[in-house]
């Protein structure tokens, strides 16, 4: 992944996000891909920080909250994942 300098192993594609946001008028359609990376283990790099505040990986137990709506719903959709972490991406640029 060249924004975060981490190298990916196996990647599924899917699933995808349908998500509508009333309030503010706006809908999302969200191709989500789902990757190990190569090595078992990383730390993300912030190498757009022009585009990107940084990258932190987070227990799926203890995620920050609110969540952006199309990841909540994709959290939903895998159910219980034992013993993983999630990358996030630091926005407010």
């Amino acid at each position: 992944m060249e924004e975060t300098g981490l190298t990916l192993g196996h990647i599924d594609h899917g699933p995808w996000g349908n998500d509508i946001f009333t309030r503010e008028q706006k809908h999302y359609v969200t191709l989500f891909c789902i990757a190990q990376l190569a090595t078992g283990e990383g730390e993300p790099e912030n190498r757009e920080p022009e585009k990107c505040e940084g990258w932190q990986w987070f227990d799926l137990h203890d995620l920050p909250q609110p969540l952006f709506l199309p990841l909540q719903n994709l959290l939903e959709i895998l159910g219980p994942l034992a013993d993983s972490r999630i990358l996030i991406e630091q926005c407010g640029i």
